[in-house]
């Protein structure tokens, strides 16, 4: 593992000449071609007293909703990155149907682990209080997605559910979706180190390690092109999960990196792989789709 960044991608030639032209940042570009007839959301909804423990909610609006609510997780190596970044995941996945949540959460040098963790913990745990929905939506039927940094906290809680339960959530993750994360966790690198100087072992930050038969069902996704997060820590979570009985199923992409593989979220942009499409796929044979009655 190098480095757990934010966004930036590499644009078909028509979105990179956009970019050049408005002098904005990849994610910003992304945001402002992202649609925005399929979905309300309301943002900055706080479920703790600090700055950024807020929340954004996006809300399908041409669809009936379905049962379960998406929270998703940016990166950013535990020291960066915004909701705001994400417009497009939210829209995404209000396409989908699901009602999606996507919060900030404390960083480096402000906080360190386990209170990344545990904010979002706390943030799913205030989901029955806080969630601005009616209907059947069910605040505790929650499928967890991360991507890279975030991707290894929606890990923990996956693979450590004491988190939750601490948190004052009372019931299991429906399932948990990973993308580009690091399960095996370098505790020594440079880039991490000081991040987890509470750890003083090599299991408790660890998902791989700390992973039991009670973990949620799991779909993991990597770029077989990644240099940052390495494919690996999919592969090995993978077996380890398969070899304890949970069910779980994997995909790796041959000429997609660390961005590329969450880029391809956006409406634009899923020429770049299916990650799209196999999410959607993933979710509907599992019956994780349910609509609302």
């Amino acid at each position: 593992m190098h480095r757990l960044y934010s966004l930036t991608f590499r644009f078909s030639p028509f979105l990179l000449t956009l970019l050049c032209l408005s002098a904005c940042s990849p994610a910003s570009v992304v945001n402002f071609l992202t649609p925005r007839g399929d979905f309300d959301v309301v943002k900055n909804i706080h479920y703790g007293s600090a700055d950024r423990q807020v929340f954004d909610v996006y809300t399908p609006s041409n669809v009936t909703p379905n049962q379960a609510v998406i929270v998703f997780v940016h990166g950013g190596s535990w020291a960066s990155g915004s909701k705001n970044d994400y417009l497009f995941v939210g829209q995404a996945f209000s396409e989908m149907g699901y009602v999606t949540v996507v919060p900030n959460y404390r960083l480096y040098p402000d906080v360190e682990f386990p209170e990344f963790v545990e904010d979002i913990a706390q943030a799913i745990a205030k989901l029955p209080e806080l969630l601005p929905t009616n209907k059947c939506v069910d605040p505790k039927n929650v499928i967890l997605v991360g991507h890279s940094a975030g991707a290894h906290t929606a890990a923990m809680l996956a693979t450590a559910p004491e988190y939750l339960k601490n948190a004052g959530f009372d019931r299991d993750l429906t399932a948990f979706i990973g993308m580009a994360g690091p399960y095996d966790l370098p505790l020594k690198h440079e880039l991490v180190i000081e991040k987890f100087t509470s750890v003083t072992n090599d299991i408790d930050a660890n998902p791989l390690h700390l992973a039991t038969a009670a973990a949620p069902p799991t779909l993991l996704f990597h770029g077989e092109q990644d240099t940052t997060a390495y494919p690996f820590h999919t592969l090995y979570l993978a077996k380890r999960l398969e070899k304890l009985g949970v069910p779980v199923e994997s995909h790796l992409y041959h000429k997609t990196d660390h961005v590329e593989l969450v880029g391809a979220l956006s409406s634009k942009l899923r020429f770049m792989n299916p990650v799209y499409a196999d999410i959607s796929n993933y979710l509907h044979k599992n019956g994780f789709d349910q609509a609302c009655n």
